[in-house]
């Protein structure tokens, strides 16, 4: 693969990354600062401390959310707000909504609109202090009220977006790690962007862990490898860089105990099972496969990587010595790291692998090399001089284009050159937003960089395991896997307004106690190092909601009683039929099992539950929870009046005297 071809590689995979499901022109404005970039809704929720973006101060503010709402078919609509400060709506050039201080006290008259796109705005103030928020609702005959979905607004043309490329420089700059180069001589401040911490593999046990002929080769160019890779190329490629990648490879290998290597034992066609349940293949091709689809990661070359041993221990705890891994935690049983190991050691063993050679390395001189490349500038455990590296404030003085980072033959990026623009709009105006971080934008970075869509449908964007997962199919044929429980993953879309914040964030971590789907083959790994607090609170402030907990309440014994009876099967909808509650399992749960109902004190917000109860089919399309109530909000069971809402604040209420 040529460089020009890795490099159009890479970048291809950093635009695809950054295609969010966005439908909403943001137009910030803080005094003479701008901010116009694509937004996924017109939401917001912003502490008194926190910037509004990256790319502004904390303090007041005014935003215009402006685009289309596509109607599919002709409605009479309400519209309203919640949050706090001052708003105005405008539909197809006329104001139908104001309110200021407290919002949500007022609605809008009663919009007739048909089939097709019409225009809108809201033009937002921030309070002058204090905590900023704001959501927009839509009621109608068919629904209650509801916070308007992503999908009910138009595309965007992306040019709109003025600042589009300072996000992708400050993007670029945090993921290739320019600051362990190039720290600013007070550092970036406790609120930095968190991936500028970010910790690279740690080399300490090198010689325990990986080849010395792969690590040469990975070192002459980390690209022909993983295309996506981060690692700068260090060497020339001609006869002096396969030497300097020799003796560095040489040296990395002193980096070992005197503990002998283990043998790994384990069943490839087990193994191969994991692999699929596991739905590995929806971030990697398959470990025999040389070009996978979808900008996945190859791993062809894990058995030319890793000493046997050494990749179960990286499959039972991958942030061991890669803090920042973007490989999640799966909980693996020993058994299980020894099964697949084998089977992705075997595997990868039968793949080709273009023959290069290497001169015999020579530790002391990769020593040497290492403190001239600065190698322990990202990786922890190798000395290096920080005093002999250009500081932040020396670089910025002139273009990055010039740095012997893009120039340099013997030392590039995996970048393209269109990556220099994107760097120098950050360089030229947006340098402050390197030391700013904002939870909602924190959260769709980290939405795209940990591949959550690999798994779960987001919004519009079909998850990659529906299309994928037949390819590793074959590898569990020999279980004679019926599915007959449906397999079907969470949707994403939702998720920040659906889930208390907490729980969100165990979930995220990896430390829930309790599995809610154990009925799934694959499982939600964790991400213990990947600031899972911010995260989740991120997840949440993109739909204009503050973090939350589960609180305790005290209900009156006859709400908790018709909660308790409407949940049953003889006079109730039957909701015992699928859902456990604590150690009582669902009656009939053949092929639909659902969340055991111990568990939704814990997780769901209140809000939520209510518009999940009046149409599931609304929140998720093909879901197979039946809906109860009917357009005037009645239900076919006559406890309080047929009153859907009374019925399920009633359930509600009993859920709430349920803990796991």
């Amino acid at each position: 693969m040529s460089t020009s071809t890795l490099k159009t590689f890479s970048w291809a995979l950093f635009l695809t990354a950054h295609q969010l499901a966005a439908e909403v022109l943001a137009s910030f404005q803080q005094e003479d600062k701008q901010d116009s970039h694509l937004a996924r809704l017109p939401a917001l929720y912003i502490t008194d401390n926190q910037p509004v973006t990256p790319l502004l101060d904390s303090g007041p503010f005014e935003v215009t959310w402006s685009g289309t709402l596509a109607i599919e078919k002709r409605q009479r609509l309400y519209f309203s707000f919640e949050g706090l400060g001052s708003a105005q709506l405008t539909i197809n050039d006329k104001e139908v909504l104001s309110e200021a201080g407290l919002l949500g006290e007022k609605q809008s008259e009663r919009l007739r609109l048909n089939s097709g796109e019409h225009s809108f705005s809201i033009h937002y103030q921030s309070p002058k202090e204090g905590t900023a928020r704001f959501q927009l609702f839509w009621e109608e005959r068919a629904f209650p009220k509801e916070p308007i979905p992503p999908k009910a607004f138009g595309k965007i043309d992306p040019s709109l977006a003025k600042s589009t490329l300072a996000y992708q420089g400050r993007e670029i700059f945090a993921r290739h790690l320019c600051a362990k180069c190039h720290l600013p001589q007070d550092g970036f401040g406790s609120h930095a962007m968190p991936e500028l911490g970010h910790i690279p593999p740690i080399l300490g046990l090198t010689g325990d862990r990986l080849n010395e002929s792969w690590l040469a080769r990975w070192i002459a160019n980390p690209a022909s490898i993983r295309p996506d890779t981060n690692m700068p190329q260090l060497v020339p490629n001609n006869e002096q860089g396969r030497q300097q990648a020799a003796d560095l490879a040489a040296y990395l290998m002193t980096f070992k105990t005197s503990t002998a290597t283990k043998p790994l034992t384990g069943s490839i066609q087990e193994g191969g099972a994991v692999f699929h349940k596991l739905a590995c293949v929806t971030c990697h091709g398959l470990p025999n496969e040389t070009s996978p689809s979808e900008e996945r990661i190859p791993l062809t070359h894990l058995f030319d990587k890793f000493q046997p041993d050494a990749l179960k221990d990286f499959l039972l705890e991958p942030a061991k010595l890669s803090p920042h891994t973007r490989m999640p935690n799966f909980r693996l049983s020993e058994e299980e790291a020894s099964a697949l190991a084998c089977y992705l050691l075997d595997s990868s063993s039968q793949v080709e692998h273009k023959a290069l050679t290497f001169p015999k390395g020579d530790a002391v001189n990769g020593s040497t090399l290492s403190m001239q490349m600065h190698c322990g500038a990202c990786h922890a455990g190798l000395p290096y001089d920080p005093a002999s590296l250009p500081p932040f404030e020396s670089i910025i003085e002139k273009p990055w284009t010039t740095a012997p980072c893009f120039q340099s033959e013997n030392s590039h990026l995996n970048l393209p050159p269109e990556a220099g623009e994107a760097l120098e709009a950050l360089r030229n105006e947006h340098l402050s937003s390197l030391k700013k971080n904002t939870p909602a934008f924190f959260a769709e970075r980290q939405l795209r960089n940990l591949r959550c869509n690999a798994c779960h449908t987001y919004d519009d964007r079909t998850a990659l395991l529906n299309s994928l997962h037949s390819q590793s199919a074959s590898l569990a044929a020999h279980l004679n896997l019926t599915e007959k429980v449906d397999q079907s993953l969470p949707r994403l879309t939702h998720i920040g307004e659906m889930l208390h914040t907490d729980y969100l964030s165990s979930i995220l971590q990896g430390t829930v106690d309790t599995r809610p789907r154990p009925w799934l083959d694959t499982r939600m790994p964790g991400f213990a190092n990947h600031r899972s607090e911010s995260f989740a609170a991120g997840l949440a402030a993109l739909h204009g909601l503050a973090p939350s907990t589960a609180t305790e309440h005290q209900f009156d014994l006859e709400s908790i009683n018709h909660g308790e009876k409407l949940i049953g099967p003889e006079a109730g909808f039957s909701c015992t039929t699928c859902h456990g509650i604590g150690p009582k399992k669902p009656t009939a749960a053949f092929e639909v099992m659902g969340i055991n109902f111990n568990l939704t004190k814990h997780r769901l917000r209140e809000s939520f539950f209510y518009h999940w109860m009046h149409d599931p089919s609304r929140i998720t399309p093909n879901s197979k929870m039946p809906r109860y109530a009917d357009d005037q909000g009645k239900t076919s069971l006559p406890d309080l009046d047929n009153d859907s809402r009374l019925q399920f604040e009633a359930i509600w209420k009993f859920l709430q005297t349920q803990n796991h």
